[in-house]
Protein backbone atom coordinates (compact mmCIF):
# COMPACT_ATOMS: atom_id res chain seq x y z
CA UNK A 1 0.00 0.00 0.00
CA UNK A 2 1.15 3.34 -1.02
CA UNK A 3 1.38 6.29 1.54
CA UNK A 4 0.92 10.13 0.24
CA UNK A 5 3.62 12.44 1.28
CA UNK A 6 3.04 15.43 3.80
CA UNK A 7 3.00 17.47 0.30
CA UNK A 8 0.22 15.84 -0.84
CA UNK A 9 -1.77 15.46 2.27
CA UNK A 10 -0.85 19.30 2.81
CA UNK A 11 -2.43 19.89 -0.67
CA UNK A 12 -5.70 17.86 -0.58
CA UNK A 13 -6.28 19.90 2.62
CA UNK A 14 -5.78 22.91 1.42
CA UNK A 15 -7.93 22.15 -1.25
CA UNK A 16 -10.90 20.91 1.01
CA UNK A 17 -10.74 23.99 2.54
CA UNK A 18 -10.82 26.05 0.25
CA UNK A 19 -13.94 24.15 -1.46
CA UNK A 20 -15.91 24.68 2.41
CA UNK A 21 -15.30 28.21 2.38
CA UNK A 22 -16.77 28.62 -0.86
CA UNK A 23 -19.70 26.33 -0.55
CA UNK A 24 -20.29 27.98 2.80
CA UNK A 25 -20.28 31.60 1.32
CA UNK A 26 -22.69 30.30 -0.98
CA UNK A 27 -25.38 30.03 1.71
CA UNK A 28 -25.05 33.61 2.61
CA UNK A 29 -26.11 34.80 -0.94
CA UNK A 30 -27.28 34.30 -4.58
CA UNK A 31 -25.62 35.10 -7.93
CA UNK A 32 -27.96 35.16 -10.41
CA UNK A 33 -26.24 34.81 -14.54
CA UNK A 34 -24.32 38.09 -16.42
CA UNK A 35 -27.44 38.60 -18.34
CA UNK A 36 -29.14 39.46 -15.22
CA UNK A 37 -28.07 42.94 -15.66
CA UNK A 38 -30.52 44.41 -12.73
CA UNK A 39 -30.16 48.18 -12.13
CA UNK A 40 -31.03 50.41 -9.25
CA UNK A 41 -33.81 52.91 -9.67
CA UNK A 42 -33.15 56.46 -7.55
CA UNK A 43 -36.06 56.68 -4.88
CA UNK A 44 -36.62 59.94 -3.03
CA UNK A 45 -34.18 61.23 -0.45
CA UNK A 46 -31.99 58.22 -1.49
CA UNK A 47 -28.46 57.76 -3.03
CA UNK A 48 -28.27 54.91 -4.98
CA UNK A 49 -25.18 53.07 -4.29
CA UNK A 50 -23.66 50.33 -6.26
CA UNK A 51 -20.50 48.27 -4.89
CA UNK A 52 -18.18 45.63 -7.13
CA UNK A 53 -16.26 43.39 -6.13
CA UNK A 54 -14.62 42.71 -9.50
CA UNK A 55 -11.57 40.78 -9.48
CA UNK A 56 -10.75 37.62 -8.75
CA UNK A 57 -7.85 37.96 -6.34
CA UNK A 58 -8.45 36.10 -3.00
CA UNK A 59 -11.38 33.71 -4.76
CA UNK A 60 -11.54 31.79 -1.33
CA UNK A 61 -12.75 35.33 0.94
CA UNK A 62 -16.09 36.32 1.19
CA UNK A 63 -16.73 39.94 1.62
CA UNK A 64 -18.99 41.74 3.60
CA UNK A 65 -20.15 45.46 2.82
CA UNK A 66 -22.10 47.50 4.86
CA UNK A 67 -23.40 51.03 4.61
CA UNK A 68 -23.76 52.23 8.00
CA UNK A 69 -25.04 49.23 9.80
CA UNK A 70 -27.14 47.68 6.71
CA UNK A 71 -26.25 45.05 4.24
CA UNK A 72 -25.63 46.39 1.10
CA UNK A 73 -23.67 43.10 -1.06
CA UNK A 74 -22.20 39.48 0.24
CA UNK A 75 -19.66 37.60 -2.23
CA UNK A 76 -17.34 36.79 -3.71
CA UNK A 77 -14.85 37.60 -6.69
CA UNK A 78 -16.87 38.97 -9.93
CA UNK A 79 -19.91 40.14 -8.42
CA UNK A 80 -21.88 43.71 -7.50
CA UNK A 81 -25.00 44.50 -5.87
CA UNK A 82 -26.79 47.81 -5.38
CA UNK A 83 -28.35 49.36 -1.96
CA UNK A 84 -30.69 53.15 -1.64
CA UNK A 85 -28.89 55.01 1.29
CA UNK A 86 -30.55 58.00 2.56
CA UNK A 87 -29.12 61.31 2.07
CA UNK A 88 -25.94 62.49 4.19
CA UNK A 89 -22.91 61.07 5.97
CA UNK A 90 -22.76 57.52 5.54
CA UNK A 91 -20.18 55.43 6.88
CA UNK A 92 -19.41 52.42 4.07
CA UNK A 93 -17.32 49.19 5.42
CA UNK A 94 -16.19 45.97 4.39
CA UNK A 95 -15.70 42.97 6.60
CA UNK A 96 -13.36 40.28 5.13
CA UNK A 97 -10.06 38.96 7.06
CA UNK A 98 -9.89 42.63 7.81
CA UNK A 99 -11.72 45.84 8.28
CA UNK A 100 -12.44 48.78 5.94
CA UNK A 101 -14.15 52.01 5.95
CA UNK A 102 -14.58 54.86 3.92
CA UNK A 103 -17.25 57.66 4.86
CA UNK A 104 -18.58 59.90 2.19
CA UNK A 105 -21.39 62.20 2.02
CA UNK A 106 -24.17 61.37 -0.09
CA UNK A 107 -26.22 63.49 -2.06
CA UNK A 108 -30.45 62.37 -2.66
CA UNK A 109 -31.08 61.65 -6.22
CA UNK A 110 -27.35 60.68 -7.08
CA UNK A 111 -25.42 57.49 -8.06
CA UNK A 112 -21.83 56.28 -6.08
CA UNK A 113 -20.20 53.30 -7.26
CA UNK A 114 -17.82 51.76 -4.67
CA UNK A 115 -15.15 48.86 -5.59
CA UNK A 116 -14.00 46.30 -3.20
CA UNK A 117 -10.34 45.77 -3.56
CA UNK A 118 -8.64 42.51 -2.43
CA UNK A 119 -4.92 42.40 -1.26
CA UNK A 120 -2.87 39.32 -0.54
CA UNK A 121 -0.93 39.93 2.44
CA UNK A 122 1.40 38.19 4.91
CA UNK A 123 -1.19 35.23 6.75
CA UNK A 124 -4.31 37.05 5.18
CA UNK A 125 -5.91 39.00 2.35
CA UNK A 126 -7.16 42.81 2.96
CA UNK A 127 -10.11 44.48 1.66
CA UNK A 128 -10.37 47.90 0.63
CA UNK A 129 -13.17 49.70 -0.19
CA UNK A 130 -13.10 52.55 -2.59
CA UNK A 131 -15.08 55.11 -4.72
CA UNK A 132 -14.93 54.88 -8.22
CA UNK A 133 -16.15 56.69 -11.21
CA UNK A 134 -18.89 55.76 -13.68
CA UNK A 135 -16.63 55.19 -16.19
CA UNK A 136 -14.54 52.45 -14.17
CA UNK A 137 -17.88 50.71 -12.81
CA UNK A 138 -19.10 50.72 -16.58
CA UNK A 139 -16.41 48.57 -17.14
CA UNK A 140 -17.60 46.30 -14.03
CA UNK A 141 -21.01 45.67 -14.92
CA UNK A 142 -19.53 44.27 -17.74
CA UNK A 143 -17.43 41.38 -15.84
CA UNK A 144 -19.45 41.20 -12.98
CA UNK A 145 -22.74 39.32 -12.07
CA UNK A 146 -25.49 40.44 -9.91
CA UNK A 147 -25.74 38.69 -5.96
CA UNK A 148 -28.28 39.18 -3.63
CA UNK A 149 -28.11 37.99 -0.06
CA UNK A 150 -30.00 34.89 1.65
CA UNK A 151 -32.40 35.12 4.39
CA UNK A 152 -28.98 33.45 5.93
CA UNK A 153 -26.93 35.75 4.32
CA UNK A 154 -29.20 38.54 6.14
CA UNK A 155 -29.23 37.12 9.43
CA UNK A 156 -25.28 36.76 9.56
CA UNK A 157 -25.14 40.60 8.51
CA UNK A 158 -26.98 40.91 11.38
CA UNK A 159 -24.26 39.57 13.80
CA UNK A 160 -21.35 41.13 11.66
CA UNK A 161 -22.95 44.63 12.02
CA UNK A 162 -23.49 43.95 15.77
CA UNK A 163 -19.77 43.00 16.03
CA UNK A 164 -17.88 45.02 13.63
CA UNK A 165 -19.57 48.64 13.13
CA UNK A 166 -17.65 50.11 16.24
CA UNK A 167 -14.62 48.81 14.60
CA UNK A 168 -15.51 50.32 11.25
CA UNK A 169 -16.14 53.58 12.86
CA UNK A 170 -13.11 53.46 14.44
CA UNK A 171 -10.96 52.90 10.93
CA UNK A 172 -12.94 55.55 9.34
CA UNK A 173 -12.11 58.65 12.23
CA UNK A 174 -8.17 58.03 12.17
CA UNK A 175 -8.02 58.06 8.11
CA UNK A 176 -10.44 61.61 9.00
Amino acid sequence: MRSLSAGAITICLLAGSILSATAHAAEYYTKHDKSDQRRGELEQGHALIYVFRPATVGAAIKTWAFADEELMMVSKPKAYSFAQVPAGKRLFWTKSENTSALEMEVEAGETYYLKVAIRPGLGKARAKILQVDEAEAQKYFQKCSYVEPTEAGLARAVEIAANRHDRAVNKAAKQN
